[in-house]
């Protein structure tokens, strides 16, 4: 199973994360934001069934715009001793309501895993970008 995440690629591009472990604080302060210490993510399957989180996180959005997703594995979040807790999702579709989970408890020192977990991810070409043409697209097909 795989958890989606929106991001903002440019923020972890600030710095050459390809050859580089260490990220900018704009990527941890604007794409890993807590609440509560919990941390919103759409579950999937399997890889192929992304556009069913993509829908979940474009119908939210009060403007449709491009939008960057990484996909995390469960299983190494899991290896790091984060709590992953079903929780009724924040979109429209009602359908899609319960895929959503949380990574919940989270301190310090497990956000910085689930950085290095994205810039792993990212290195594996695990950042799929989805175009406003595509995004409204995938909204007409949900109608």
């Amino acid at each position: 199973m795989y958890l989606i995440r929106k991001i903002n690629k440019a923020k972890w591009f600030q710095i050459d994360i390809m050859n580089d472990d260490d990220v900018t604080a704009d990527a941890i302060t604007n794409c890993l934001k807590t609440t509560e210490n919990t941390l919103s993510v759409w579950n999937i399957e399997n890889e192929a069934d992304i556009e069913q989180a993509v829908l979940a996180i474009a119908a939210s959005l009060q403007h449709i715009e491009t939008i960057d997703v990484v996909i995390l594995s469960t299983d190494t979040l899991k290896q790091y001793d984060i709590n992953i807790i079903t929780s009724t999702g924040n979109t429209p579709i009602e359908s899609l309501k319960e895929i959503h989970r949380d990574l919940s408890g989270l301190t310090f020192s497990k956000l910085s895993q689930i950085k290095d977990h994205i810039v792993e991810r990212i290195r594996n070409e695990k950042l799929k970008r989805f175009t406003k043409g595509q995004l409204k697209k995938l909204l007409l097909r949900s109608n």
